[in-house]
């Protein structure tokens, strides 16, 4: 009897602490870290950058502020032609709101990473998001980086005839032979690894069949002009965004350089810089659109300010929005 007693003096205890209200525990998710990383790693690699901000300022006090609009209009641009090439990169119709919106959260994610990463695993995030079949939106990223690409390296030549060779003096190239080397070690390790039987029968059953999904992306791309005419019409419009912007800055600061001249430095002096280990070239892009612009002829007390305001408007401006959009798309569910 005493120890039936105890058994429900027992359970009547337990049951008085279950009728207890706990207060839920809110625990860490994967989405909160992965947050707290980039804004420790955006924190990183901008805070130098920031901290000469009131010099930065000072230097582009004298600039004539009418011209700033106009920089800030072209930056602008870049995020519709980035909204277009994407789109046309993809098979399926998307969302054009939740698209340009990535473009624009791209211009936060890609500060934390090199060669703009940052942005590209956002988009692809995002086009998943939108049932996009993921070997699609993988590739559909890639097509438009290597469209973006060509755009660019068709600019190059245009303006080279247009500018004239003079205007490429101020860069030194890499030797291409240097680029035969690395792509004959990278066919020659793939061929070792194929020679592999657990290599070669892993990429059979896992690597073939996403390939086989991409290839039908891009096949579906290329049987469509308008997608053709996305892609590659807006990948030409970010890169001449990019360019109007640097000359409106140059103009600011008085001018002195035509806008043949300023392309083909900013197109050159991009290409430069993309090899860069920073995220958005940071340092790089700055050092080779000066000597760039110096070698054409501008006056360094013109190239130096009128190289910050550029990268104030293109580069500093869009973070705040960047992060805003970034934020809109966790909301949405997007990422």
């Amino acid at each position: 009897k005493g120890k039936l007693e105890s058994v429900q003096q027992e359970v009547q205890r337990q049951c008085a602490v279950d009728e207890v209200q706990f207060e839920p525990l809110q625990r860490v998710n994967r989405k909160t870290v992965v947050m707290a990383i980039v804004l420790v790693a955006a924190t990183y690699f901008l805070f130098p950058q920031l901290a000469d901000l009131p010099g930065i300022i000072d230097q582009i006090d004298d600039a004539e502020w009418s011209w700033v609009p106009l920089a800030v209009f072209a930056s602008l641009f870049t995020y519709v032609g980035a909204t277009f090439s994407l789109s046309g990169a993809i098979p399926e119709p998307l969302a054009t709101r939740s698209l340009f919106i990535t473009q624009v959260g791209s211009s936060f994610a890609s500060k934390i990473a090199p060669a703009g990463l940052g942005g590209m695993a956002l988009n692809v995030r995002v086009l998943q998001k939108q049932g996009v079949d993921e070997a699609v939106a993988v590739t559909g990223v890639g097509v438009n980086t290597l469209a973006g690409f060509i755009g660019h390296m068709s600019l190059v030549g245009i303006f080279m005839v247009w500018a004239g060779s003079d205007a490429f003096d101020a860069f030194r190239l890499p030797d291409p032979k240097w680029f035969i080397v690395g792509l004959a070690i990278a066919l020659a390790l793939g061929a070792v690894s194929m020679s592999i039987r657990p290599i070669r029968a892993a990429v059979v059953r896992g690597v073939l069949p996403i390939l086989r999904r991409a290839a039908h992306g891009i096949t579906e791309v290329a049987t469509k002009p308008l997608k053709l005419l996305c892609l590659f019409g807006g990948s030409i419009t970010v890169t001449t965004s990019y360019i109007v912007a640097l000359y409106f800055s140059v103009e600011a600061f008085g001018g002195g350089v035509p806008l043949a001249t300023v392309g083909a430095v900013y197109l050159v002096g991009s290409v430069v810089a993309s090899a860069a280990p920073t995220p958005g070239g940071l340092g790089a892009v700055e050092a080779a659109l000066i000597a760039g612009l110096v070698g054409a002829g501008l006056d360094n007390t013109v190239a130096v300010p009128a190289v910050f305001l550029y990268r104030l408007v293109t580069f500093w401006l869009p973070i705040l929005p960047g992060w805003l959009s970034f934020r809109w798309l966790q909301r949405h569910e997007y990422v």
